[in-house]
């Protein structure tokens, strides 16, 4: 008797055991981004980070040393631009310093495909990557402007950037690295624009084609509940 106890209790806790490698992982999570805009006219145009924030949900699949992971987050990238444009209203013939913060809102769906470099009970380590959609559910641009001499600035401004040429749809691709501590998991991935946030015909740059793609890092922090 006593050693049928033990086999059901034995059988249990590997039957557990291995439910739980094999059953997919639910969480929440959250962090800081920091992105930064390259462009096609570099010579014009040059970006600083500037820190965003996202929260979301994952799911993570696990497939023995592999896992598949989809997301659905929500992500506040922000990003600044610095440039120079000439007034509609000559202002002692001097340039025009622009500095825009640039914001978009988005909903993301990124899908990882990860591996188990450590895999234990108490602690993991992952390496991963995968593509990414993105779509815009709301932008601003914000403008300070100073001219060259230090003075103040009263005309009009024909900015070059506007709303309607940031697109609402963009791909990207991620790779990073994780580390996960019992319940808790630890991200630290780059996000790479593959397609453009921004692309239009600059009538102050000669009629010049601009692109904007963003490329983001990401430090975020989860929560597994299963």
């Amino acid at each position: 008797m006593k050693k049928i106890l033990l086999l059901i209790v034995v059988s249990l806790f590997l039957s557990t055991t291995m439910m739980a490698q094999i059953l997919p992982n639910f969480g929440i999570k959250g962090g800081l981004t920091t992105s930064k805009i390259s462009t096609n006219l570099s010579e014009t145009f040059s970006s600083d980070n500037a820190l965003g924030y996202q929260v979301g949900l994952f799911a993570r699949l696990n497939l023995g040393k592999f896992y598949i992971q989809p997301e659905l987050v929500y992500n506040h990238r922000s990003t600044s631009l610095d440039y120079t444009i000439k007034p509609n209203i000559d202002f002692d013939n001097k340039s025009l310093g622009v500095q825009s913060e640039v914001k978009i809102g988005s909903f993301d769906i990124p899908v990882l495909l990860g591996f188990k470099i450590i895999k234990s009970r108490l602690i993991g380590v992952r390496i991963f990557a995968g593509p990414e959609i993105s779509f815009a559910t709301n932008k601003s641009l914000t403008y300070q402007y100073s001219t060259s001499n230090g003075s103040d600035f009263d005309g009009e401004v024909p900015d070059p950037l506007t709303l309607d040429d940031f697109n609402k749809t963009t791909w990207y691709l991620q790779a990073g690295a994780g580390v996960d501590v019992l319940i808790f998991t630890f991200d630290i991935r780059y996000e790479k624009g593959l397609s453009d946030i921004y692309s239009g015909e600059i009538s102050d740059l000669d009629a010049q084609s601009i692109s904007f793609t963003n490329n983001v890092w990401v430090f975020s922090l989860g929560i597994k509940f299963l």
